[in-house]
């Protein structure tokens, strides 16, 4: 199951932790922006699943990864995104081998939206597929075409 995360959201947290130098306390850090702890937790989570950053005893601790993506321009952080996503986020590996499988490089989203129905409650799984969709389009996996509905593979 994905986090309902933005890249970008995940990138201020990453550039958070570089800044206090590599290592946040959860709570700590919540209350100093003035937050739930659990408005952090899909960012923190989306981190964790990516390799970016690690949990332990409550404290985000950025990996070398993550201080990268954080470091990193727009161009490499989506290099650093688009790797940690298809090494680590079977759905995102499921679109683009089904992509890759078709001649023109090109399917329709509800394809997949039928797949995560069987997995998911309908809002659920219109909500994975939303997130799925904003992860591969800012990792360059492949385009989305909303009006068509309708994926196309990037070609890399």
């Amino acid at each position: 199951m994905l986090p309902h995360t933005r890249p970008g959201g995940m990138a201020g947290l990453l550039e958070i932790l570089v800044d206090q130098n590599g290592r946040a306390d959860l709570h700590v850090l919540a209350d100093e922006l003035s937050l739930e702890v659990d408005a952090l937790l899909p960012t923190v989570e989306t981190a964790a699943m990516l390799g970016l950053l690690k949990l332990e005893e409550g404290d985000a601790i950025i990996t070398p990864e993550g201080e990268a993506f954080a470091k990193a321009d727009i161009q490499e952080r989506k290099q650093i995104f688009r790797k940690a996503v298809l090494r680590n986020v079977p759905l995102l590996r499921q679109m683009e081998q089904a992509l890759k499988a078709k001649a023109n490089r090109t399917l329709p989203a509800e394809f997949f939206q039928d797949l995560l129905d069987e997995h998911f409650s309908e809002d659920e799984a219109r909500r994975q597929l939303e997130t799925a969709l904003q992860w591969g389009r800012y990792a360059e996996i492949f385009d989305f075409d909303a009006a068509s509905g309708k994926m196309t593979l990037t070609e890399t």
